[in-house]
């Protein structure tokens, strides 16, 4: 059968299609495909499937498929042997890159996913016009989910009024005809056009309320390039960033291993000097960025590397810390994606750098054009990286990660092409320009599954130096503080769901370890305090991964009274989920030893205070670090020469993790999983070899399932060591999860005072 006599092209790019839930498309070879030459549609195909398959962009590492292992490119044998699966694909969409805003449009398109050998590659093509047959639907005849479609010439396409898609037939039987969607592909130039990047950024200007600076910046010093005078301006005597400083770009890139001269206190005064950047070779990304920024007409641009002096900590610190407002304040943030370096330069303004042509074609009327990358139109849903950004070497790296969050407008430039991304939608230079209506936006009020996303994803990841994994989280810190009023977070986690969001887990027993190294702090007085990384917040331990973001998402959750310390060293209560749809209550109310008087959190802190006057070792680079809480605690032993083999999918003791309701249950110390000793814990340590640990309640919830432990607690306990301080931190980072009766049986528990770093 021929290919097009099997596909119906007049849904691409429409509102309109066939109701049908077996269609796995035309699969053929391209050997077939090339075969039916009599037929210029088939023939382009077949051209531009080979073209992909041959071409670098389709398996090159910067383009978008930066994996553990290169995918491996097809040989000439294997591409004629090509599979090819053709199918008209609906509700596909593009999205933006952002956590709680809207930006999401969908569409009808034509994908090829093609096998050659053991690799895959796909092409998507979409509607590059209004041509061909408009496609008019009718009511589903009587019990039947599939509408009936007929194709027209007359009429032209449906303007306004409601689609076939969820239409009430019985209501309105009228056939329908199909509308258009907003959005056509187009030719995308091999040099970027430099007038619709500056109609990108006038459009977003004068029709985005929501992408305009909102009053008058915190920043009251900043550095900047000057790109008329190529030197380093300093504007540290205004009090008032909208009317002190001009407007200016940023620049979020990968430094790499590459070395390159940075602002130091050395040359400072050099480069502050007009035209004293001319002295440097600046990298290509840097060099090319000024030129992108010439082009817009922008006349100022902040670059960590030489707006920031970097031999200078307290310079470093105060930048740092300002990250958010830096990169929200900027107009612009130009975003080199595909780079591995500084030196890799920005795809597009060099000739050469972009080398991928596309081929449109026409199908019965209908003209097509292959999208530059196929990623770009995905099934997605909202908080999630779009797959566009997400394989390339700049969402690797955790420094990025808060750039782009804090940004209100950004030019991402890939391998290959151009995105732009702001707070109301997404455009491609392969595109035609069209921004969604606004729609419902997370963005005042604290949720938490945007939290868990945004985590999540800054949790896989790199940094060059695993102790900055604060520095480069703290503009997404800030940031959030803001975006929802009264929320505080503590070492990445937020206050108003702090029990449920301690209780992360990995998903396998990769080695983990706390990070080592300090994380540098200022005092309100300017001094600075080196603190190391706390054991109970996911930050702290190295190769964060995929984080599991079902543990402690139980009904009924209970949690300890949380206690921190402020910047100006006073304690603190966390108030965990006060105004959350599912409040926590008091863990101490399941809890046997727990003395009733401490319910009030003002005496729990009262208690606390005494308490915490018999350890002297609580020094101002420790404080800022410790989570203070009453809790009961249980003393068992195990013995260390004993291990136990992990089990199952997750790489731990399934009784560790899940149904932990009878003895003997595991713990995990270190690296290594142990049986607890016995059940009742008095059997005599005759031959002396085993151990004791202190297992601390820090969480419960009740189980849904399985039905034979339903409404059941469930307790989350850490096991800890403490210091001859007295200050505990984890043993591991990974909890043991039992069953409340089943912690009631260990005899020796003791409601404590928990100081945890």
């Amino acid at each position: 059968m021929h290919l097009c006599d099997s596909l119906e092209y007049e849904f691409i790019g429409t509102d309109t299609s066939r109701y049908t839930f077996d269609d796995n498309g035309v699969t053929l070879s391209l050997q077939d495909l090339r075969d039916q030459s009599d037929c210029q549609t088939c023939a382009l195909f077949a051209e531009t499937i080979e073209y992909r398959l041959r071409h670098a962009s389709t398996w090159a590492a910067q383009y978008g498929l930066w994996t553990s292992r290169r995918k491996q490119r097809p040989s000439d044998g294997e591409v004629c042997d090509a599979q090819v699966n053709f199918k008209i694909i609906d509700s596909m969409g593009t999205q933006n890159w952002s956590f709680g805003f809207g930006g999401w449009t969908s569409r009808h398109i034509l994908q090829a996913y093609i096998t050659a050998g053991r690799s895959g590659a796909q092409i998507n093509w979409q509607r590059a016009g209004p041509g061909g047959l408009v496609p008019v639907s009718s009511m589903p005849a009587e019990g039947s989910f599939t509408n009936t479609v007929t194709f027209s010439t007359e009429g032209g396409w449906r303007t306004e009024g409601e689609g076939p898609q969820g239409r009430q037939w019985d209501k309105n039987p009228e056939p329908i005809r199909a509308a258009l969607h907003h959005t056509y592909g187009r030719l995308r130039p091999l040099s970027i056009d430099f007038d619709r990047m500056r109609s990108w950024v006038h459009l977003c200007d004068s029709t985005h309320d929501l992408c305009q600076a909102r009053g008058s910046s915190g920043i009251h010093r900043l550095r900047l390039i000057s790109i008329g005078e190529m030197c380093i301006k300093d504007f540290s005597n205004a009090t008032d960033l909208n009317t002190g400083v001009p407007a200016y770009a940023t620049l979020s890139y990968v430094w790499g291993s590459t070395s390159f001269e940075r602002l130091t206190r050395k040359n400072v005064v050099k480069l502050m000097e007009p035209r004293g950047l001319d002295a440097l070779t600046l990298p290509n990304t840097i060099d090319d960025t000024i030129s992108i920024c010439k082009r817009l007409d922008i006349s100022y641009l902040w670059i960590d590397s030489l707006c920031i002096i970097q031999d200078e900590e307290s310079d470093l610190i105060e930048f740092i810390e300002k990250m958010d407002l830096i990169y929200n304040e900027s107009v612009l943030t130009i975003i080199a994606a595909s780079g591995l370096s500084a030196d890799s330069g920005i795809p597009g303004l060099r000739p050469g750098a972009r080398t991928l042509e596309q081929r449109p074609t026409e199908a019965r009327g209908v003209p097509l054009v292959d999208c530059i990358d196929h990623k770009m139109i995905r099934y997605s849903t909202k908080f999630e990286e779009p797959e566009w950004i997400s394989g390339t070497p700049w969402a690797q790296r955790a420094w990025t990660f808060q750039e782009a969050l804090v940004s209100r407008r950004m030019l991402f430039f890939t391998a290959e092409q151009v995105y732009w991304s702001c707070r109301e939608g997404m455009l491609s230079e392969d595109t035609v320009d069209y921004f969604p209506h606004p729609r419902l936006r997370l963005d005042d009020n604290f949720s938490s599954s945007e939290y868990q996303n945004i985590a999540q994803t800054f949790s896989t990841r790199k940094l060059t130096f695993e102790a900055d994994i604060m520095r480069a989280f703290l503009g997404t810190q800030n940031h959030l503080e803001k975006r929802w009023p009264g929320q505080k977070f503590s070492w990445g986690l937020p206050h108003e769901a702090l029990g449920r969001f301690l209780m992360w887990e990995w998903s396998s027993r990769i080695s983990r370890r706390l990070r080592r190294g300090t994380h540098a702090i200022k005092s309100p007085t300017g001094a600075i305090t080196r603190v190391a990384f706390p054991s109970w917040s996911w930050l702290s331990w190295t190769n964060g991964g995929q984080l599991i973001d079902y543990y402690g998402d139980e009904d009924g959750a209970r949690t300890p009274s949380f206690f921190v310390y402020d910047p100006n060293e006073s304690l603190v209560s966390i108030r965990d989920a006060q105004d959350w749809e599912f409040p926590f209550h008091w863990l101490g109310k399941l809890l046997d030893t727990a003395p009733s008087s401490l319910e009030s959190t003002i005496s729990e802190r009262s208690k606390i205070e005494i308490e915490l006057q018999n350890l002297s070792s609580l020094s101002s680079s420790l404080k800022p670090s410790l989570l203070v809480f009453f809790t009961e605690v249980a003393t068992i032993r195990y013995d260390p020469a004993v291990t136990v083999d992990p089990e199952r999918y997750i790489n731990a003791p399934i009784d560790l993790q899940f149904r932990s309701h009878q003895y003997p249950f595991s713990i995990m110390v270190g690296g290594s999983f142990y049986r607890i000793h016995e059940e009742q814990n008095s059997i005599p340590d005759e031959g002396g070899n085993l151990k004791e640990i202190e297992l601390v309640a820090v969480f419960a919830g009740t189980m849904n399932k399985p039905r034979q432990h339903r409404g059941q607690y469930r307790l989350y306990c850490w096991p800890v060591l403490k210091n001859e301080n007295g200050v505990h931190i984890r043993a591991s980072h990974m909890a043991t999860i039992i069953y409340l009766s089943l912690w009631k049986q260990l005899p020796r528990r003791n409601w404590k005072l928990v100081v945890l770093s």
